[in-house]
């Protein structure tokens, strides 16, 4: 029995079939995903009716799933009349975003299957606090709730802004005269997150793939970053994955440079 973690899978199944069968995920494993399942690369409604398959698997709210969600309410708000503009669903296909793909495979759906995909991101994780032996992490896409809470809140147990905040801000874009202490309280959490490139943290290997971001001291936080750059679709690009049992790395770069799968 171990727990993996995977953030910013965007859209490449390939990598993120492969990455289950290298850690050899099992049904009596467990994986959390940290959002941005979707988006940018050309099967992200196939990742994510791949985890809904999956008991153990467990989605996390990204800022792309909360981009989808407002665009698919866009339209319906528009259908009943309560609206008259697109905005949401404009800023969801801008290609800065890379939402087409996803509401094109989306489009082809069964009226059934769209519904589930909807209930499923409607309850996704917002933020997570999980123990593992001794070691207490936080998980999240991208930051976290200015308040404590139990173990778990979900989409629909958080107000917007919040869940916005969550998966929009950055502990790594904070400025310098700005202190994360009042947002990130307890320094007893080692705090596992994705949604920035880590090679915008100048975090690459030898042959200029991303790898995980870590640092036991970042202002006084032991912080992870597991998105190394899925979404930059390149010859950096690399799907990583930790194992919270004794915080292995793997990795698994993007599909079209993995040879003999």
């Amino acid at each position: 029995m171990s727990t993996y973690v995977i953030s910013d899978i965007h859209g490449q199944y390939k990598s993120f079939k492969k990455m289950l069968k290298l850690i050899s995920f099992g049904k009596d494993d467990t994986l959390y995903l940290l959002g941005d399942v979707i988006d940018r690369g050309d099967e992200g409604i196939k990742v994510l009716t791949e985890a809904m398959k999956m008991p153990n698997v467990h989605l996390f709210l990204g800022n792309h799933e909360l981009l989808m969600l407002d665009a698919l309410k866009n339209i319906e708000e528009n259908k009943r009349g309560d609206r008259k503009d697109f905005d949401d669903m404009d800023l969801w296909l801008d290609p800065y975003n890379g939402g087409e793909s996803t509401f094109e495979a989306y489009k082809t759906l069964q009226p059934k299957q769209k519904k589930e995909i909807l209930t499923y991101l409607e309850n996704s994780i917002v933020v997570k606090k999980i123990k593992i032996g001794r070691k207490k992490y936080h998980l999240s896409h991208a930051y976290v709730l200015p308040y404590d809470f139990e173990d778990e809140l979900r989409y629909k147990d958080v107000p917007y802004k919040e869940k916005w905040d969550v998966v929009w801000q950055s502990i790594f874009e904070l400025s310098p005269n700005e202190s994360p202490t009042e947002i990130f309280p307890n320094k007893k959490f080692t705090y596992i997150l994705g949604h920035t490139f880590t090679q915008r943290l100048d975090c690459m290997d030898g042959d200029g793939r991303g790898v995980v971001y870590y640092n036991k001291n970042f202002k006084g936080y032991r912080i992870y970053n597991i998105d190394c750059g899925m979404a930059l679709h390149n010859k950096s690009s690399q799907l990583a994955c930790i194992r919270l049992e004794d915080e292995k790395i793997f990795y698994v770069p993007l599909y079209k440079d993995i040879k003999n799968l």
